[in-house]
């Protein structure tokens, strides 16, 4: 396991695809689709409480078993078994031949890693050797790189060398999921010697005594992720949120649940810390509830903006970093946004295309600020415009079949935003880094069909 020597939206019913509102299922349909998410986790609350006043809470809900009896459990094996049932490979198997971050080529834990990190995560290749998979800890901490117990999706494990079951050389692994309160661990792992070639998903359990394979690991490392959008979903029949964190098949990374249906899931960078948090709009008050961080907790924001039953967006109104909040009326086709993340009147507002149309906000242009654009249902045709102001579009082309449910977000890691579209007969998520018509940048599947896609940087920087 060496670098260079060793082998390792309020009605009661909720029609799957939207939330709606009653008498208005189409337009509020276009309510989920449309705050371009750059993150989207969760929450809810009964809509008493928000009228009330009372702080909402985002809930975190529990993905796993409620208690463990072994230390670990493989969950796949092989590149195509994995594959199979939904926990990705991350097509290492036809890049194995190739090095990665120079470690040794093929059945290495270390280059196995060394290429998720890259390829997954978009990690910059070091500019040091990093050595041995039990060298990475030290190796990485002296040239600044978070090294710590506390596990992250995308983050490495590690364990030294000398730990039950791990050679003298240690052993990394990548952590693709993260239980409720640290509880459990999944992680994608090269060179287990028992496995179809050589590689596994394995659950690990907290709490186990170090004597127990597979242990907890004894090192967690965090390589700085370049930012880039990836994708989750909604289910509005369960009120539960799965996000991934990056864009390729494969389980959720986490998750969060709800108290209620029928609102709206949200995502911005409310804060400026380059890191978006989450939130949602209940259309029955028009009542916002955002939170800084991605966890549960309570609201940081908590207010009331325009009138009822509208389409809520968010996006960089000002170049100030934060992110602030709007409302898109389907009945006219106006947009109607607030710099502050408070009640108050609109900042600015305008009209831009017909009424009844998708409403649309990302970076198109590079700069600092976003701007917005529409998505016509009818003919699967996008229609973005650089400014916040009325006037004709900037870029009109079509992606996709008419009827999706469109998509923004910024794919490709760069300084403008891509699109897409989620198919919900068959879950499938078809992004485009480049704003023009053309094939997709990626096609993928990602959860059970019906469900309300969500787009966002769920990791920042």
């Amino acid at each position: 396991m060496s670098d260079e020597s060793h082998r390792a939206r309020t009605s009661s019913s909720v029609r799957p695809g939207f939330l709606s509102v009653v008498r208005r299922p189409r337009r509020l349909r276009r309510m989920a689709a449309a705050a371009r998410p750059r993150l989207v986790a969760a929450t809810g609350l009964p809509a008493v409480l928000a009228v009330s006043g009372m702080v909402p809470m985002i809930i975190a809900g529990a993905t796993g078993p409620q208690t463990a009896r072994v230390p670990s459990s493989i969950l796949c094996q092989g590149y195509s078994g994995c594959d199979g049932r939904g926990y990705a490979s991350h097509a290492y198997g036809p890049h194995s031949g190739a090095s990665y971050w120079r470690m040794s080529a093929g059945d290495e834990c270390t280059n196995y890693v060394a290429y998720v990190e890259s390829v997954v995560y978009h990690v910059r290749t070091p500019g040091y050797l990093l050595g041995d998979a039990g060298q990475w800890p030290e190796t990485a901490r002296a040239h600044g790189v978070a090294v710590n117990n506390v596990p992250a999706v995308g983050a490495v494990a590690e364990w030294n060398d000398g730990a039950p079951g791990i050679g003298g050389a240690g052993h990394v692994a990548v952590v693709e999921k993260v239980g409720p309160r640290d509880r459990y661990i999944v992680i994608s792992q090269q060179h287990m010697s028992s496995d179809v070639d050589g590689y596994d998903w394995t659950r690990i359990n907290a709490g186990f005594t170090a004597t127990q394979w597979q242990e907890w690991p004894d090192n967690f490392i965090h390589f700085p992720v370049r930012n880039r959008g990836a994708v989750g979903y909604f289910d509005p029949r369960t009120g539960s949120f799965r996000v991934r964190t990056s864009s390729d098949p494969g389980p959720a990374s986490f998750g969060y649940s709800v108290a209620v249906r029928g609102v709206v899931p949200l995502t911005g960078d409310w804060s400026g810390a380059d890191q978006d948090g989450i939130g949602y709009y209940n259309p029955r008050y028009a009542w916002f509830h955002l939170r800084d961080t991605s966890g549960a907790g309570r609201s940081n924001y908590s207010f009331r903006f325009g009138p009822r039953n509208m389409i809520p967006i968010v996006g960089n109104w000002t170049s100030r970093r934060k992110d602030g909040i709007g409302y898109y009326d389907p009945h006219n086709g106006t947009f109607h946004l607030r710099n502050s993340l408070t009640t108050g009147k609109a900042s600015r507002t305008f009209r831009f295309g017909p009424p009844d149309m998708t409403p649309l906000v990302g970076n198109w242009a590079g700069g600092r600020k976003d701007g917005i654009g529409y998505y016509d249902p009818h003919n699967g045709t996008f229609h973005l415009r650089n400014s916040l102001t009325t006037g004709k579009a900037s870029r009109t082309f079509r992606f996709g079949p008419p009827d999706m449910t469109p998509l923004v977000g910024n794919w490709a890691g760069g300084r403008k935003d891509g699109i897409g579209y989620y198919d919900p007969r068959n879950a499938t998520f078809h992004l485009r880094n480049s704003l023009t018509a053309g094939k997709a940048s990626s096609t993928f599947t990602f959860g059970p069909g019906g469900m309300i896609p969500l787009a966002g940087d769920w990791i920042g920087v």
